[in-house]
This record gives structure tokens, C-alpha cells and sequence, in this order.
């Protein structure tokens, strides 16, 4: 009982490798059209990617209020993504930044009010997590541009984290699936951490570190 309760805390904790928000953009009433506010908001996000750059996916996300019907409002949503994906290009930002356009509509309404409101008629930009799981480290998209401090402090993050959940594990005796892939995310991701930037292998055990970090939290949930 103790250890599932330690368990849940941990799963529930906020956690550094969440998205990191950049800005977000807001639209006029069933409009994808970037207005003069708009357009002062994307050359500050472009400045902001273009000055720190990440190895982390740029996200962009197209949101409306709750006018219309759902499939409308799901095509409006990325048609405002788009709008905002195809101005960052513009402003310079590298297509390669670009990881993800998506729309979730009128689902995620930060004012709930039936009716028009700006606020909820917005595209969010963040830099995203990796992902998920994945099937191979070689599915990770990280490069040797990719190492640096940021990728070095996530790799710690990700180091302490598989630590913490590999002893509950062990104190608990529990040695199913998610015991196993917290011990190989222990020990890919000391091994990442422990490579000097300049190593020929810290890109692989980066990527090793990231594939059986996500494999542990799937297996934890």
C-alpha cells in the first residue's frame, strides 16, 4: 500500500521534461487571418527560437472557442496552426524547428463561456517532449548539434528520475516490467550523462537514455 502510494506521488509530481511554453497567438471570430497583434507575436517567438536554439520539436496547436460545430472548429484550429507554422518560416525559423501542427478545437476552452471569446481562438507554441515511447533508440531525433547544457540537464532529469523509481521498485520487491526498464533507463542514462559532449557515443546513450526513460513511464502507468 505504501509503495503504490509513493508510486501515484511520483507519477503526479510536476516534472522539468513537461512542454515549455513559448507564446501563443490569438485570432479574430472565425478568422485564421494573422491580424496586427498577431503578427508583432510571431516575430517575438521567432526571435525567441531563433536566439535559444533547442533540440527540442517546436509544437503548434490551433484552438477555437465554442461557436460552430466540432469538425468546423477542428479544421479552423489548423488551419490557424498553419497560418502561424507558415509565419515563423517566414520570420527565419528553420523548418526543421517545426515538429508538430495539430488542432484540438474548441476542446480545451480557457474560458468557458458558450459564446465568442478571444481568448479561447488561439495557436499555442512550445517546444514539446521527445516522445511518448518508441520501439528504437534510433527513433529518437537527436543529433550531435543536439549537445549542450539543455540536453545535458534533461539527461540528468531523466537519470534521477529512473533512479528514484528503481528503488521504490526494488525496496518493494516488485520485478515486472517496470523494474526492468527502470534499471535500463538507470543505466543508459548514467552512461549519457557520464560522456563528455565531445564523445563519440553520447548521441546514441542520449538516445538510449530517452527511449527507456519513456519506456519506463509507459510501464509505470
Amino acid at each position: 500500500m505504501l509503495f503504490r502510494m509513493l508510486l501515484a506521488i511520483c507519477l503526479f509530481m510536476p516534472v522539468s521534461l513537461s512542454a515549455q511554453d513559448i507564446g501563443t497567438i490569438n485570432f479574430a471570430f472565425d478568422s485564421a487571418e494573422l491580424d496586427a497583434e498577431a503578427q508583432a507575436k510571431i516575430v517575438e517567438i521567432a526571435e525567441r527560437l531563433k536566439e535559444n536554439p533547442s533540440y527540442k520539436p517546436t509544437v503548434l496547436i490551433g484552438f477555437t472557442d465554442a461557436v460552430g460545430g466540432l469538425g468546423y472548429n477542428d479544421r479552423l484550429g489548423l488551419r490557424r496552426a498553419n497560418a502561424v507554422s507558415a509565419a515563423l518560416l517566414e520570420q527565419g525559423v528553420s523548418v526543421d524547428r517545426i515538429g508538430g501542427v495539430s488542432s484540438r478545437g474548441e476542446r480545451e476552452l480557457l474560458v468557458s463561456v458558450a459564446g465568442p471569446e478571444r481568448q479561447n481562438r488561439r495557436v499555442t507554441v512550445t517546444l514539446g517532449e521527445m516522445l511518448a515511447a518508441c520501439r528504437t533508440y534510433r527513433e529518437i531525433p537527436l543529433t550531435v548539434s543536439s549537445v549542450g547544457a539543455e540536453l545535458q540537464t534533461d539527461l540528468e532529469t531523466r537519470l534521477s528520475e529512473a533512479e528514484s523509481f528503481f528503488a521504490q521498485l526494488a525496496a518493494a520487491r516488485r520485478s515486472g516490467a517496470a523494474f526492468q526498464m527502470a534499471g535500463a533507463a538507470r543505466e543508459d542514462c548514467n552512461i549519457a550523462v557520464g560522456y563528455d559532449a565531445s564523445a563519440l557515443r553520447k548521441v546514441e546513450y542520449s538516445q538510449r537514455c530517452f527511449c527507456s526513460s519513456a519506456r519506463m513511464r509507459v510501464a509505470l502507468n
